[in-house]
Parts: structure tokens; C-alpha cells; sequence
């Protein structure tokens, strides 16, 4: 009995030791509107995200705390660029701007990376997002933007596409592209 005992700790103390593989499922938040910047256009636009992004992206542990950090977390970077291109969307519907499958002009999002870290052992998670906005004459521009939460990495990592979102619309250079003729 002690010999099974002994096998079972030490097998719970390894699982501890290198995780466990954690999926998240992102969750959409609302935007601060304050953060928004003010534009109008009559002329139709799209929004584009990658199709068939990787499944089970790996998100990367970037803290100082290596140790204990409780698991590797995965998320399907679709369900990322779906939440963005949903909230893009829903800021140039407020805003009067015609969306069209079909328009000319376009914004497109694409998620280069995405990390997370845990604050010194504590139950603070910050998640970081870094993706590029391109539009359709050319101007492209790299983020990178953090979230965090008291809950968990996937409210964090959820939260970060509105982040990423809300820093699109304060950019002039795209609001001037969106405005243009």
C-alpha cells in the first residue's frame, strides 16, 4: 500500500510539475467607447481576418515565474479573429460605416502572437496580444496590447482582443483611411 502511495505522490508531483494542457474558450467584452475616436464615411468597407487559423495555437508563458505556473493554455486563434472581427464590425455599424463583402476598402487583422503571465505567484494574469492592421492603401501598422484579470488566463486572454480592437479605432492614420474618398 505504501509502495502505491509512493508512486501516486509522485505522480500527482509531476503532473504539478509541467502542467496541464488548459483550452480556452474566449469570451467577447464590450469596448470602451471612450477610447474610440469619432468618424463617418458613406463608402462601404470589409473586414478581414486569416480563414482556418491554427486550432490549438499554443499560448506562450512570458513572466519571470517559470515554476508552478499552472499549466500550458491553448486557444483557437479562429475564435480570436472571429471576437475582433466582430467588435470591428460592430464599431463602423455605431459609426454609420456600410459594410460590404464586396467593398474595395478593407481592414485586416491578423494575430501575430499571444503570450500570458502570472504576477509574481499572485492570482493576477496578464495576457498580451500582438497583431498587425493593414488597410487597403497599403499602411500597416504592428500592436501590441495587454489585458489582465483576477480570475483567470482566459478572461485575460479574452480581453484582449478588445484591447487590440480599441487601439485600432484611436489610430488617425486608420480613421483618416476609413474617411477617405
Amino acid at each position: 500500500m505504501k509502495t502505491s502511495l509512493k508512486y501516486l505522490s509522485f505522480f500527482i508531483i509531476c503532473i504539478l510539475l509541467t502542467g496541464c494542457g488548459i483550452y480556452i474558450k474566449p469570451e467577447k467584452f464590450d469596448l470602451d467607447p471612450q477610447l474610440l475616436k469619432s468618424f463617418k464615411s458613406n463608402d462601404p468597407i470589409k473586414v478581414l481576418v486569416p480563414d482556418n487559423a491554427e486550432t490549438k495555437y499554443r499560448i506562450e508563458y512570458s513572466g519571470k515565474f517559470g515554476l508552478f505556473v499552472g499549466g500550458e493554455y491553448y486557444v483557437d486563434l479562429n475564435d480570436l479573429n472571429r471576437n475582433a472581427k466582430e467588435l470591428i464590425n460592430e464599431v463602423l455599424a455605431n459609426h454609420n460605416v456600410p459594410l460590404s463583402p464586396n467593398a474595395k476598402k478593407y481592414l485586416k487583422f491578423t494575430i501575430t502572437k499571444a503570450q500570458w503571465e502570472k504576477w509574481a505567484y499572485g492570482p493576477m494574469r496578464e495576457a498580451y496580444l500582438e497583431f498587425d492592421i493593414e488597410t487597403g492603401d497599403a499602411y500597416k501598422k504592428h500592436y501590441r496590447v495587454q489585458d489582465r484579470s483576477w480570475e483567470d488566463v482566459g478572461r485575460a486572454v479574452g480581453g484582449t482582443t478588445s484591447r487590440a480592437v480599441e487601439k485600432i479605432f484611436q489610430d488617425e492614420k486608420i480613421i483618416s483611411y476609413i474617411e477617405s474618398h
